[in-house]
């Protein structure tokens, strides 16, 4: 549900306000029925808006739904980077980041299947600009070629394998509904990261880690 609008003086809702019913309702339709069934029509009834309303904030549909993405992406993305830079370690950062993500995926399921199937839908330059967020994620898993005494001895194709797989993990789960928890499937996703640069023994460990405390997110298992 979007929030009620705040009323300046002369009783119509603020700007701000229109806004975010708008990037709301985008969320919503969208994960609801997809993005190409979605139309502005829809938009301003969900939102309670008018067509008006929606022109001073956005130039179209598009250009409306990426700027959607843009807000959850840069939410997501400051989560997750600051649980990889709470710890040390490569190893550890990159599980605390994995559980960030995959904690967030599973309380914001609509969002999550916004980001990682709809952008698919949009066209090409909105998986360019889905393409540019990833490329980031790319960095944390290809950061473990530092852990190598030869670098160049793994390719960073690696790391894009890895985020690929990942994707794809997701995509199916999203389709089915929400996904599992991430103690379920984090283990198994930080074993294939970490074993191109840590080797066998340590990947292995990752299958028996507990989960770890994750910054700005409760525990895994408090509270259920």
């Amino acid at each position: 549900m979007a929030p009620p609008a705040r009323a300046t003086s002369n009783g119509r809702p603020e700007s701000g306000d229109e806004r975010q019913r708008i990037v709301a309702a985008m969320v919503e339709l969208v994960a609801e029925q997809g993005y190409k069934a979605t139309t502005i029509k829809q938009l301003l009834r969900r939102a309670g808006v008018s067509r008006a309303d929606f022109r001073r904030s956005f130039a179209g549909k598009q250009a409306c739904f990426l700027e959607a993405y843009d807000e959850m992406s840069e939410r997501f993305v400051a989560l997750v980077f600051a649980a990889f830079e709470s710890e040390k370690e490569w190893r550890d950062g990159l599980r605390v980041a994995a559980y960030a993500a995959g904690r967030w995926i599973g309380e914001h399921p609509h969002e999550a299947r916004y980001v990682v199937i709809e952008m698919v839908s949009a066209g090409e330059f909105a998986q360019t600009r889905r393409d540019e967020t990833l490329r980031g994620f790319v960095d944390l898993i290809d950061a473990g070629r530092r852990q190598l005494d030869r670098p160049d001895s793994v390719s960073r194709a690696m790391a894009e394998g890895a985020v690929g797989g990942i994707l794809g993990m997701l995509a199916r789960q999203l389709r089915r509904g929400v996904p599992a928890r991430p103690e379920d499937f984090v283990p198994d996703l930080m074993f294939v990261a970490v074993r191109p640069y840590l080797g066998n023994e340590a990947a292995r460990e990752e299958l028996s880690i507990p989960p770890p405390a994750v910054p700005g997110l409760e525990p895994v298992g408090e509270g259920t």
